[in-house]
């Protein structure tokens, strides 16, 4: 079996309120994009990762095996577990959401290697999911979709997401919990409708731009100031939006046809990047 993971970015991304448990709850629309992993998947007695290039000090430090350890514990009938194979394309650390998409990718192939359809599987595959780490349940749905609380509330929406998406990848590495911590949010902040702001975009794309802010983005660009300059450089290409994925590094336009995404990638040759359509599920 080949399964794609693919890569996520944010538009909007609202940091709430600090929660009872150390997390956090917030408000995003999440939306897939086609800059995938590819996961290998083979039947067997016993898991076993491999991921090619390796991102962890130890095959069992890596989400897609202890993806594979914690479908073995909630469902200890089940015959058949996996070897995956991972080859990466997803940069890791960069708020785009590969080992968590790699996760979910996992456990969708172990439900269907043992025939695992039903709602309560679908229950306990999402519970597997969030005790994995707060972006995982979105990539069982794999669509566009609202996520909220931690990351376990998602309501997938069926308006489509017609950009081309540039992807601008730094190579900066930033470390999640300490942006959280910087943030210094602790008490309520009210929610923006974020689903009519989506369905408004559709209409007048100039709205997105003063619509959508990552909460992130004003403490993660007082720390990497290229940041900031990217994101304006993206603007100056005539993206439609430009904005930093999750809690960064990576940072990304979105534009009405590929040839303007073609020629923005031209003008920022001096930068990483990689142009992708939005992922659409087989």
């Amino acid at each position: 079996m080949i399964v794609y993971a693919p890569a996520k970015i944010n538009l909007g991304l609202e940091v709430l309120r600090k929660r009872h448990d150390g997390y956090h709850d917030i408000a995003s629309i999440f939306v897939p994009v086609a800059l995938s992993d590819t996961l290998t998947v083979e039947r067997s007695p016993t898991p076993c990762c491999i991921c090619i290039p390796e991102v962890t000090g130890t095959p069992d430090q890596n989400l897609v095996y202890q993806a594979l350890a914690r479908y073995a514990e909630a469902f200890p009938a089940d015959h058949w577990s996996a070897k995956i194979t991972v080859e990466k394309r997803i940069p890791t650390g960069g708020g785009l959401g590969g080992g968590s998409s790699d996760a979910a990718s996992a456990l969708m192939a172990l439900a269907s290697l043992n025939g695992r359809d039903d709602a309560d599987s679908h229950q306990r595959l999402a519970e597997i999911a969030l005790s994995l780490g707060s972006d995982v349940p979105f990539f069982l749905t794999r669509s566009v979709a609202l996520v909220e609380g931690r990351g376990e509330i998602i309501t997938p929406l069926d308006v489509p997401s017609p950009w081309w998406v540039v992807l601008v990848l730094p190579g900066i590495h930033v470390n999640t919990a300490q942006s959280y911590s910087t943030l210094g949010i602790t008490g309520g902040k009210a929610q923006t409708d974020l689903v009519e702001k989506y369905r408004k975009c559709q209409l007048d794309m100039t709205s997105m731009q003063h619509d959508f802010t990552n909460d992130f983005e004003r403490v993660v660009f007082l720390q990497h100031q290229e940041l900031a300059t990217i994101k304006q450089r993206l603007r100056d290409t005539a993206a439609i939006y430009a904005a930093m994925s999750g809690s960064g590094s990576t940072m990304f336009g979105l534009y009405t046809s590929v040839d303007n995404a073609s020629a923005a990638i031209s003008e920022l040759s001096d930068l990483r990047t990689y142009l992708c359509s939005p992922f659409t599920a087989e």
